[in-house]
């Protein structure tokens, strides 16, 4: 390569003259970049590992937190809808026609209002049919019982003199009997003594014969009025003995007869009921109507159905750990629409049902001690129930709190070092646990042990 100068002019620059150099070909160029890359990293090497060298070691941090000394207080948030306590669906208590249907669908009522007009005509004609009804039972049954009297006592009449006409039929016939066997003897002695020729005894045996013969006729007439007289008595006692009245009959018309006096007696109470209207019994509000102005409403029909705004609850749902901290007896606060009442837990179902999400839960009930006239039936409600409340407690947050199988433990900072303490916790509310036992208030707990780092490490406690 040359290095040269070119003269010009005075007062001219010199020229530098290009120096001749030696062409690279591609693969000098690459192996040249690649020396210098690796030139490069190794210094960055060297200057990283004495940076290293000469910074202090960096722990892993962890949020740490004191306990405090708090009141905590257990509670239950929960949501439910406003039910009745007090449920009635009013029927009829007699078939009649309505003539005046005062309440509809939603209204509010109050004790002693009337729900309900009967026609007064038409209560008055029922009246009297159940006590035409009640008489005409009265006195069937008093003749059928009067007519059974008089066929028992002609069945014990009848009874008797057929005893009588048995044993006056057997002693005729006996004589009837006998007088045959003497005539037909008295016959013998006749012939022999006629045809011996013995007159005298002969007139004397046939005054005999004609005698008994006088006799068997008399005798035979009267067996047949006493076989007559036995026949007519043993008819009597037959038609008797089948219009009688047994014992099992004599109850069943008793009993046609009280029923019909038990039926009259109902309607004469179910019409002085409602002579002045169907009245309600408690205040409230109506949330059915069946009854229809003009129709005739059976014994029994449905009329309305009234459910009470004055004896309310909440009806709620508790999950399983729910159950643990809720009560009967326990005292809530209830929210509907912004306004806030006082509540008690009075039930709580000792069967469990699946929910819409096919989890188990317990429904509840919560009465609400001051309703008022701002309550609606099937609204929403806000629960927040009372539970127990801890005064002067050791107090942590709740993600501290860890569970093993040794049961609840905390992992604090002791000495610059993880540790774990096992504890004892009590009542909970959202935020915090009640510590019993383990701690006495004055350690670093851990908030949470995020990464997860075991008893015995080296941190850096950072307050949370």
């Amino acid at each position: 390569m040359k290095i040269g100068l070119k003269k010009k002019n005075k007062g001219d620059m010199a020229e530098v003259v290009t120096k001749e150099k030696k062409v690279l070909t591609p693969a000098e160029k690459k192996k040249r970049k690649k020396k210098i890359i690796l030139g490069v990293v190794a210094v960055c090497l060297v200057l990283f590992i004495a940076s290293r060298m000469m910074a202090p070691e960096v722990l892993p941090p962890v949020m740490v937190q004191t306990p405090q000394i708090a009141t905590i207080e257990q509670t239950v948030d929960t949501s439910g809808t406003i039910r009745t306590e007090q449920k009635k669906t009013y029927f009829s208590p007699l078939s009649a026609k309505v003539s005046e249907c005062r309440v509809s669908l939603g209204d509010a009522v109050s004790a002693g209002d009337v729900l309900i007009v009967y026609d007064s005509e038409d209560l008055k004609n029922r009246e009297s049919e159940a006590k035409l009804q009640n008489d005409e039972a009265y006195y069937t049954y008093q003749d059928t019982v009067g007519k059974s009297n008089e066929d028992a006592a002609e069945f014990s009449r009848s009874s008797h003199d057929i005893e009588i006409l048995e044993q006056q039929v057997e002693d005729w016939k006996a004589e009837v009997k006998a007088l045959k066997q003497y005539l037909t003897d008295m016959g013998c002695h006749l012939r022999d003594a006629t045809s011996e020729g013995r007159t005298t005894q002969a007139e004397e045996y046939q005054n005999r014969i004609d005698q008994a013969t006088n006799t068997l006729a008399v005798k035979e007439e009267e067996l047949a009025q006493f076989e007559s007289d036995l026949a007519e008595q043993k008819g009597i006692k037959n038609s008797t003995e089948d219009s009688m009245l047994t014992a099992n009959g004599r109850k069943q018309a008793e009993a046609t007869k009280e029923l019909a006096a038990i039926k009259a007696e109902k309607i004469t109470a179910a019409v002085a009921q409602v002579a002045d209207g169907l009245k309600a019994d408690f205040g409230g509000v109506v949330t059915d109507v069946k009854a229809v102005e003009g129709s005739v409403i059976e014994e029994s029909g449905e009329l309305l159905t009234i459910e009470s705004n004055e004896d309310v609850c909440v009806e709620i749902s508790l999950s399983k750990s729910d159950l643990e901290k809720v009560h009967e007896g326990q005292k809530a606060v209830i929210t509907v629409v912004g306004k806030e009442y006082e509540g008690t837990v009075t039930r709580i179902s000792k069967t469990a049902v699946k929910n819409e999400k096919g989890a188990s839960v317990v429904s509840g009930e919560i009465h609400i001690d001051n309703p008022d006239e701002d309550l609606f039936l099937g609204v929403d409600a806000k629960v927040k129930i009372q539970g127990t409340v801890a005064e002067d407690a050791i107090a942590v947050p709740i993600e501290s709190v860890n569970v093993g199988r040794d049961g609840s433990f905390v992992y604090i900072v002791e000495n610059g070092m993880l540790a774990v303490r096992n504890v004892e916790t009590g009542i909970s509310s959202m935020d915090v646990v009640e510590i019993k036992s383990g701690l006495d208030g004055t350690e670093q707990v851990v908030l949470n042990n995020s990464m997860g780092l075991p008893e015995g490490t080296p941190v850096t406690a950072v307050e949370g």
